[in-house]
Parts: structure tokens; C-alpha cells; sequence
């Protein structure tokens, strides 16, 4: 019995190096778990039960067991399909149908563009649908899609923006033109006279040689002249007025001088009158008259005005009220204040402008822009170019306009769009858009027209849902637009889900496919094979699939491996151990080869 209590040792010592040094041979194997001999003794027995003084028949290989502890990161080498698990889980392969199980993530494509280990077994996981989108629950061979991206237009933006509510409205009162009646709300003219020029009687003196002559010359005197004194009034708003003031067309006060003299007029509920400006010449007499102080009249010489020798008569009286009655009315109309005319060269004819790119067909990318015009307390106009052109018409350069009305609380109310841009339910809809691009050879000042490309056939369809006014920077935050230029892929990333996503060349992001990882009740079950991977046993339990980073499974970090979990060391100390239980047992053996003899 002590030979083969003696084998039975050297079995065990043979096998514990024999799992040591596999372990030892695999240290830099990617995904590798180390593994244990365990072993147990064993003892004769009878039907009636074993002796309490049995000697024992040696040892045996109880069982193999593996670790399945988390493996060093090794440096991939910047290789965007090594991934490495970071928790539990395994990557799920497939050779043929034949499905295995592994923690070595260093995959690569083959020249179907399936991912693939160095076996050439096929990454399992979730694919996308047309739209992109993932389609968990089924799994499939996992595939780079290489293709082109083809080109989109245009067909819905985007916006988030807010219009500041401080911003000044440009709808101002026209400068004042005595020319236009636009530019003014009433006129009233009469005639006035000044002093005229007295008579000069002659005076004669003496010069120094005792000769006559005449000191100052007669001159016959000059009656009273006419004079047309014009006063215009601009009615600003119910009680306010600016009121101007001409006599002959000029200046009352310096005669070289065309412009009017100028007086704001305000009328309080209870009649008062009260001035503001900035001349002294004119005064309030009552609540219904002015005066106009130090005029100096002129006269009209080679086409020009000059001062003349007449002097004025004293202040002029200037009533506020006629035979018609009160010349500050409150039926008046207050005058209209125009918006400037919107050029978009001209940064005074708007408030703020924004500019996104929209694509035709073929894929070209053309600015739109936006200009946003405040003319009112709360209301705006917003002008639309694309290419700085008409959207319909490019030998146009008029903007398509769409008008916006706020409430007190700075929500959009009302949205009106116009020829080329309709609106409806917060939404604006720009149609019949002509790709367009300049002829000639592009060389300045040519002509624009269709480039052969198409726009979105339902139009392009303008979110204002989120357009606001609140008292904040006029601002555009995350525009989004659903066309694109056509792209060539240019990077592969993955993300802690397992998510694998191409970037194009033309900005686009698509996701390709997902990974899937499998988990195991018992994973001391699983059986291992070659190529560092396992299959499923009964002892395993069945495989659970599902995302990376979902209940119990690990996350993927990408461009990374996750190294062998051997702790080389450990392994040295192993080694020693097993020889040394080698050379006892080796021992034990020939020791009984001589009792033996012996005998």
C-alpha cells in the first residue's frame, strides 16, 4: 500500500506543478484566469465502516478550480476594438452557430467587417434598425458598417432663443421734413410783419479843409414787411408733442440756419402746459399760447437769406388753438413710427441676427440666416436669407418674414408668417426653397440661381415652440438640424455600455451595434477551452444576456485588455512547494523499494 500511497503523491505533486506552470505560461495571456489544484485524501472502507486507526491510501485530485477575479489593464495601442470588461461578465462568441464565452477583448475586423477574435468567432450583441436605434433581445454577429453616409436636406430645425426685452424697439418717429407730411401730425401758417426800417434824414459835416460833405446818408424808410411763419406739430403719444417752428422757411434766430427751432409740448389731464427744450427764445404765456422772442427777420439776396435791417416787433405771439379749435388735439392720431427698412448690410435695420446651415439634396451646406427686428414693446419681425438671398427667388435679395407677438410674461402669443414662410401651431414652414449657387464662375457681382439640387420636398420645417422674451442677453442656444452633408467614416468609439458608434467625416455620430455580456449562476462551471474562452455546462447554470452596465454586469472600457489575473509569484512559490512534495513522495518510494528488499 505505501507504493501507491507514494504515486498518488507524485500524481498530485505532478499535477500541482502541472497547474502551477499553466498558469505560468499564460501570464501575458489577455483575459486569462488563473486556476488551483485542490486536492482531497483518501481512505480505505468497508461495508461495516472504516477503521478510526486506517493509515489513509493517499491523495487525489479533488478538482481544478478556477479564478475568476478581476484581471490587470493592459495598453492596447490605441486598437478601438480592444475593450476590456470592468466587473462580471463575458463576451459572448460565435463560430458557426456554436456559441462560447470569453474575457479577452482583443477583437478586430475581418474583410466582411464582422467582429471578430483571433479565431475568427464572431462578437455577439445587439445590432440598430434603420433609424438607428438599438434592438435589444436580439442577438446577432456583430458588424462595422463602413458605408457612406449619404446626404440629407433639410427638414426641421431646432432653436432655443430668447429675445432681450430691454432691447430698444427700432420703430422711431421720422426725422422731422417740413417737405413730407409724413413726418409731422399738423401744420398751421401765418403771416407776420416786422418793425420795417425808419427813415434816415441826411447829415452833412465838415472834412479837415474846411470842405462840406455828407456824414450820413439819407435813406427813405422801409414799411412793415411780410413774413410766412410756419408751425408744425408731431404728435408723440396722447399728451406729447414736439412742436417746430420756421419763418420763411428758416431758422427764426440766425437766418444762414434751416433748421426749425424746436419746443416739446406735454399737456397734463387738468390743461396745464408745460415746455421742454433746450431754447430760451420761446416762453410759455398760457396754457394755450407761446412766445417767440428775438427773431431776426430776413431778406432774400442772390438766392440766399441774409438779415435784414428791419428789426422784429417784439415777441411774437404763437397761439396753441385756431378757429378749429385746440392745435394739440387729443383726436389727433399719434404718428406712425416705421421700422427702418430692413438691409441686411445695414446692422442699424436690425436688432440680432443668427445664422444655421441647412442642406439641399446633394448635400451642400447653405447659411440661413435670421434677422430679428423689435418693433414694438413685444413685438418682433424675423427676415429670412439663405445664401443672403431670397429662399424662392435667388436673383432676389428680399427676405422672407414671419412677425411674433409676447405676452406680459415674455411667452410667445402669436406667430404670423407670410408669403414663403406660413405659420401654424408655434411652428414656421419655409417652402419652395431653390438651392442655389453663383454663376459666372462665382466671380464677384455674378448672378445666383439653381445649383441642380432640391430642397426637402415638405419644406423646412422652423421649431419656435421655444422662442421667449424675458429680460436676459439675446441669445441662440442648441440649434439642431436634421440634414447633413454626405460623410466617410472616420472613428470608431465605445462606450461604458458597450455602445459602438461611428464618427463620419461630415459631424455625424451613428451608433453601429451594442455588446452583449453573458453571466452565469456558477461560473466555477464553466468549462474551459482553447482560445481563452469557456462553454456552458450543467453545472454553469444557462447563460443571462444583457447590456454592459446593467444590474450585475460590468461596464467596457474601451481601448483596453484586460490582462491575465496570475500572480506570478504566488505561481513561483507554487512551483517550489510541488517539487518539493515531488522529492518527498520520490523519497517515500524508493525508501519502501529498499524495505523491501530488505525483506
Amino acid at each position: 500500500m505505501s507504493f501507491n500511497i507514494a504515486v498518488a503523491g507524485l500524481h498530485a505533486a505532478h499535477k500541482r506543478m502541472e497547474v502551477a506552470g499553466n498558469n505560468i505560461a499564460n501570464v501575458h495571456t489577455s483575459g486569462f484566469k488563473s486556476s488551483r489544484a485542490e486536492f482531497a485524501a483518501l481512505y480505505s472502507s468497508a461495508a461495516l465502516g472504516g477503521s478510526r486507526y486506517a493509515s489513509g491510501d493517499g491523495v487525489r485530485v479533488a478538482n481544478v478550480s478556477q479564478n475568476f477575479a478581476q484581471g490587470g489593464a493592459i495598453s492596447s495601442q490605441g486598437r478601438v476594438l480592444d475593450m476590456q470588461i470592468q466587473g462580471q461578465g463575458f463576451f459572448v462568441m460565435s463560430d458557426g452557430g456554436a456559441l462560447s464565452y470569453t474575457r479577452s477583448g482583443a477583437f478586430h475586423m475581418d474583410k466582411e467587417n464582422f467582429v471578430v477574435d483571433a479565431q475568427g468567432s464572431r462578437l455577439q450583441g445587439y445590432g440598430v434598425n434603420t433609424e438607428g436605434e438599438l434592438v435589444s433581445g436580439v442577438r446577432s454577429d456583430l458588424k462595422i458598417d463602413t458605408a457612406n453616409v449619404a446626404p440629407q436636406a433639410t427638414s426641421k430645425m431646432e432653436q432655443t432663443v430668447n429675445l432681450d426685452a430691454a432691447t430698444a424697439s427700432l420703430a422711431a418717429v421720422p426725422r422731422f421734413n417740413p417737405d413730407d407730411s409724413r413726418t409731422y401730425t399738423r401744420m398751421v401758417s401765418r403771416t407776420i410783419q416786422d418793425a420795417g426800417v425808419p427813415e434816415v434824414k441826411e447829415v452833412l459835416g465838415v472834412d479837415a479843409a474846411g470842405n462840406s460833405i455828407v456824414v450820413t446818408p439819407a435813406k427813405a424808410a422801409v414799411p412793415p414787411q411780410d413774413h410766412e411763419l410756419k408751425q408744425y406739430f408731431v404728435k408723440l403719444d396722447d399728451n406729447t408733442w414736439t412742436s417746430y417752428i420756421l419763418i420763411d422757411g428758416i431758422n427764426p434766430l440766425d437766418p444762414s440756419n434751416r433748421s426749425p427751432l424746436e419746443v416739446g409740448l406735454h399737456t397734463q389731464p387738468n390743461g396745464a402746459l408745460s415746455l421742454t427744450g433746450t431754447s430760451a427764445a420761446i416762453e410759455k404765456t398760457s396754457n394755450t399760447e407761446l412766445a417767440l422772442r428775438d427773431w431776426r427777420p430776413a431778406i432774400k439776396v442772390n438766392g440766399g437769406w441774409v438779415p435784414s435791417d428791419a428789426a422784429n416787433a417784439g415777441p411774437i405771439s404763437i397761439p396753441l388753438s385756431d378757429a378749429s379749435g385746440s392745435l394739440l388735439s387729443p383726436t389727433d392720431a399719434v404718428i406712425p413710427r416705421p421700422v427702418p427698412t430692413f438691409n441686411p448690410n445695414d446692422l442699424t435695420t436690425y436688432s440680432k441676427m443668427f445664422t444655421s446651415t441647412v442642406f439641399d439634396s446633394l448635400g451642400n451646406g447653405h447659411p440661413m440666416t435670421q434677422y430679428f427686428v423689435k418693433d414694438g414693446s413685444n413685438s418682433w419681425k424675423m427676415h429670412v436669407l439663405v445664401d443672403g438671398l431670397n429662399p424662392q427667388d435667388p436673383s432676389r435679395t428680399d427676405p422672407v418674414t414671419a412677425s411674433m407677438l409676447f405676452d406680459s410674461r415674455g411667452n410667445l402669443q402669436s406667430l404670423v408668417g407670410g408669403a414663403g414662410l406660413s405659420g401654424a401651431n408655434q411652428t414656421l414652414t419655409l417652402t419652395g426653397w431653390v438651392p442655389a449657387k453663383p454663376l459666372e464662375g462665382g466671380r464677384p457681382g455674378s448672378s445666383w440661381g439653381s445649383n441642380g439640387a432640391s430642397a426637402n420636398g415638405d419644406g423646412i420645417v422652423i421649431d419656435m415652440s421655444k422662442l421667449s422674451q424675458y429680460r436676459a442677453a439675446t441669445a441662440l442656444t442648441s440649434p439642431v438640424v436634421d440634414g447633413h452633408a454626405p460623410g466617410e467614416i472616420r472613428a470608431i468609439s465605445i462606450d461604458r455600455t458597450g455602445v459602438i458608434s461611428a464618427g463620419f467625416s461630415n459631424g455625424l455620430n451613428r451608433k453601429i451595434g451594442q455588446v452583449m455580456l453573458a453571466s452565469f449562476a456558477n461560473d466555477q462551471g464553466l468549462q474551459p477551452i482553447t482560445g481563452t474562452r469557456w462553454k456552458e455546462t450543467h453545472e454553469s447554470g444557462v447563460a443571462l444576456y444583457d447590456g454592459p452596465a446593467t444590474g450585475s454586469l460590468g461596464s467596457i472600457a474601451g481601448q483596453s485588455l484586460e490582462g491575465s489575473n496570475v500572480d506570478l509569484s504566488q505561481e513561483l512559490v507554487e512551483l517550489i512547494q510541488a517539487q518539493t512534495a515531488y522529492q518527498a513522495n520520490s523519497k517515500t518510494l524508493s525508501t519502501e523499494a529498499e524495505l523491501m528488499q530488505t525483506l
